[in-house]
């Protein structure tokens, strides 16, 4: 368990991880589990924010990528088709997190008062089955992250919001940090294995990365890749033939130019273990860019880890 803000980094000369806050989300359970007492951290309101964040100041941030239950987070693959992730900004690894989500409310309210549910859209996705069987009548509202809409549940009433008749879908360790709030119920996910897979991201991609540990080397490696103006339409063998490398997962979004359903793709691929190469997984995946352009393909690495 996060051992609450008080245990931030002390040391003056650590660099600077910007996480999607307030204190106590998933995202600041997940980093600390990473970098512990090595960074100094710095709560940002959106998971843009912690993109948009990113400097020599501020060389860290971690993201979440993907979960098991309710798949990839969109708002992260909105961000990287962003020009500058892949010019100042990189993916330098990853980590996994078990997600196990709680009813939170205020102190004494029960889970027949219920009308309204607070938490950020994933983990409203997370428990659906949850909602349906024991709140189905209530309004689900998406929120910047779990512990701001844990931390709501504390506001005075307003126009349309009543704390008292309000839950929020976060982690436990929200009420140490947030006092006035108590656990309705716990394991509400959905699936028994519900895991959130997190990025960490840098920017610039030759700042030495903190980690407490060092990952294993996983040779894996994030590609965009958006088909050239002259040549019109994805064709998805055309790309895996070029890439020549395993590919563990393709996604799509809508891309950021004009010409009307022109998608941009993501590529993540990896090295199979135990495979002999004599040349070094950074040459590879460039090699991979290199073709993937000799294909008409517009392709620029995201990160390499």
């Amino acid at each position: 368990m996060l051992n609450t803000p008080s245990a931030l980094a002390l040391c003056s000369d650590a660099p600077t991880l910007a996480f999607l806050g307030p204190p106590g989300t998933y995202s600041h359970q997940a980093a600390f589990d990473v970098f512990g007492d090595s960074v100094h951290y710095v709560a940002k309101q959106t998971i843009a924010d912690v993109f948009e964040s990113l400097s020599s100041e501020l060389p860290f941030g971690i993201i979440p990528q993907e979960n098991s239950t309710n798949g990839s987070v969109i708002e992260t693959y909105n961000l990287l088709r962003c020009r500058a992730i892949g010019r100042d900004s990189f993916v330098r690894g990853e980590t996994n997190m078990p997600i196990n989500h709680s009813l939170v409310v205020r102190q004494n309210v029960k889970l027949e008062d219920i009308e309204l549910v607070l938490s950020h859209e994933q983990a409203l996705g997370q428990c659906r089955a949850f909602l349906k069987e024991h709140v189905p009548k209530a309004s689900l509202k998406p929120t910047d992250s779990t512990a701001s809409a844990a931390r709501a549940l504390l506001d005075p009433p307003s126009k349309g919001f009543d704390p008292l008749k309000t839950a929020a879908i976060c982690s436990t360790v929200v009420t140490s940090l947030f006092h006035g709030l108590e656990v309705l119920r716990t394991g509400i996910q959905d699936g028994e294995s519900n895991t959130t897979r997190f990025y960490i991201v840098s920017y610039g991609g030759d700042v030495l990365v903190p980690w407490i540990t060092p990952p294993p080397c996983q040779k894996r490696a994030l590609i965009r890749v958006l088909p050239a103006s002259s040549s019109g339409a994805w064709d998805t063998s055309r790309a895996i033939k070029a890439v020549n490398l395993p590919i563990s997962r393709i996604d799509r979004r809508p891309s950021l130019c004009s010409k009307t359903f022109r998608d941009v793709y993501f590529l993540e691929v990896y090295a199979e273990a135990g495979q002999e190469n004599d040349v070094p997984w950074f040459d590879c995946v460039n090699q991979a860019v290199e073709r993937l352009r000799q294909a008409s393909l517009e392709s620029t690495v995201l990160g390499i880890w």
